[in-house]
């Protein structure tokens, strides 16, 4: 799971690097139009793919010991919901132009469709890369994938300068997809809808989820865009996108390791446990200091990397970092349910989240500024983790000793961490950019030496037990003495 892990945050980097060097040579190749005309194909789209995710793969990977008739099932629905999927976009291709009052969507949208269309087909044999712990071969499978199609879209941006560039590597990416899936993995797939029943148990309840969570990404946006306007909502936005990279670069690629790990061990109640609070703990581990330390940095972050006049996204970087930290043990624990085989846990605590997230805005009103709506997702996440955790508990028959007691060292270690850079970035001060960098450069410095000899101390204290500080640390020193002894 470790190693999965590390695969997955590795195509994450490659992924975000990719998207970085895509969108800078871009924007100097197509014109913001180009662009926009196509995010308004997406927009459209996007809710008929939300109405189509049941994420069948997920089943697969779950199930313990599914068999053909379950990969035929899940490929032949996969068709048929992209098969859906692709009609409802070329009905929607022309109310959607007349709408955006763009005719141009029209054969934008078909191409998407049809593509769409083709992807249905991909092989499901490739649900065994992750069933079997194979995160090397999944790495190379979606690694593929997102290279192919961005080198067909900068040779189209060139060839063409128009939105079509945009199309084509959108429709490369998933064709790609459909080929190296069959490429990559010898299980060659039939029409079949025998085990239907029994994928749509556990599918039904993964699109309900994925309803609730589209839900929760969008609905903050739309509140902070309609009561306090366009400038509000760009702030919240990017604050929002910085604060959580935390969360979505590192426990969300985590998590798609931890899942069909957590599978594998779910008929072994006691592993189940003890790998179920040392991911945690390793998730807190990492996460904690890397969120805090945004928080505690978010006023230099923001006058390095955007400008001085990006200063409303201060606050709203400072608390949804800490929310995101929340929604990274929330999503772990998610992961656990889905692997016992009760994705209707998971849609439980989405709701909760969603719940407590409408009441507390009405609760705070908006007389206190763009920042309340923040406060709401940060109550919303604690909330959410109240359910969560007790859910988790029983489930596992888990004590709260027991989990909390490879927990409270990151907790403690990242308390002190985020004071002691606190405290260093205010006492060193500076204005402008120069100042700005100064204080980033040597409150990371900071928390980078603290953290550490803080986890260290706790964890010598504690009797030295055998945690995932013991597991990182072996891991690390076997790599440093791997390097030391290849450069000597």
């Amino acid at each position: 799971m470790a190693r999965g892990a590390a695969w997955m945050v590795l195509f994450r980097l490659i992924d975000r690097s990719i998207g970085v060097v895509s969108t800078t040579v871009l924007a100097r190749l197509l014109i913001p139009a180009d662009f926009g005309l196509v995010a308004m194909a997406m927009s459209v789209i996007a809710i008929v793919e939300l109405a189509t995710a049941f994420s069948f793969e997920m089943a697969l990977i779950q199930k313990a010991d599914p068999l053909a008739e379950h990969f035929n099932t899940a490929w032949t629905l996969n068709i048929l919901m992209a098969l859906g999927g692709a009609v409802a976009t070329a009905a929607l291709a022309y109310p959607a132009a007349s709408f955006y009052g763009d005719p141009r969507l029209v054969p934008v949208m078909f191409v998407i469709g049809a593509a769409w269309f083709v992807s249905g087909f991909e092989n499901t044999g490739i649900a065994h890369f992750r069933r079997d712990m194979n995160f090397s071969a999944d790495f190379r499978w979606m690694a593929s994938r997102r290279l192919i199609g961005f080198v067909v879209t900068m040779v189209a941006a060139v060839a063409f300068r128009s939105y079509w560039a945009l199309v084509i590597g959108s429709a490369t990416g998933r064709l790609t997809g459909v080929v190296m899936s069959y490429l990559m993995h010898p299980y060659r797939p039939r029409f079949a809808l025998k085990g239907s029943r029994e994928l749509f148990s556990f599918s039904g309840w993964m699109l309900v989820g994925n309803i609730a969570n589209a839900a929760l990404s969008r609905l903050p946006q739309i509140y902070v865009g309609r009561v306090f306007g366009a400038q509000s909502l760009g702030a919240y936005s990017v604050g929002s996108e910085i604060a959580q990279l935390a969360h979505t670069e590192l426990v969300a690629p985590i998590n798609r390791a931890m899942f069909p790990g957590y599978s594998r061990l779910a008929q072994d109640p006691e592993a189940f446990r003890r790998v179920c609070i040392d991911a945690t703990a390793a998730i807190l581990l990492i996460v904690l200091p890397a969120s805090t330390a945004i928080a505690m940095l978010a006023e230099p972050i923001v006058r390095v990397l955007l400008g001085a006049q990006w200063h409303g996204a201060v606050p709203i970087i400072q608390i949804l970092a800490f929310s995101g930290a929340v929604s990274a043990v929330n999503s772990n624990n998610t992961s656990a349910y889905l692997a016992l085989g009760k994705p209707y846990l998971s849609v439980l605590i989405l709701v909760t989240r969603l719940f407590v997230f409408v009441v507390a805005v009405i609760a705070l009103g908006s007389g206190h500024g763009v920042a309340i709506v923040a406060y709401a997702e940060l109550a919303a996440s604690f909330g959410c983790l109240a359910v969560s955790l007790p859910i988790l508990l029983k489930s596992l028959d888990l004590g709260v000793a027991q989990y909390v007691s490879s927990l409270w060292r990151p907790l403690v270690a990242s308390a002190v961490g985020a004071a002691a850079v606190h405290g260093f970035v205010n006492a060193a001060g500076g204005d402008g950019f120069a100042g700005a960098v100064g204080q980033l450069a040597a409150g990371l410095a900071v928390g980078a030496v603290v953290y550490p000899l803080m986890l260290w101390g706790l964890w010598r204290l504690s009797g030295r037990p055998a945690g995932v500080e013991v597991m990182i640390g072996t891991r690390v020193a076997a790599a440093l003495k791997k390097t030391l002894g290849r450069a000597g």
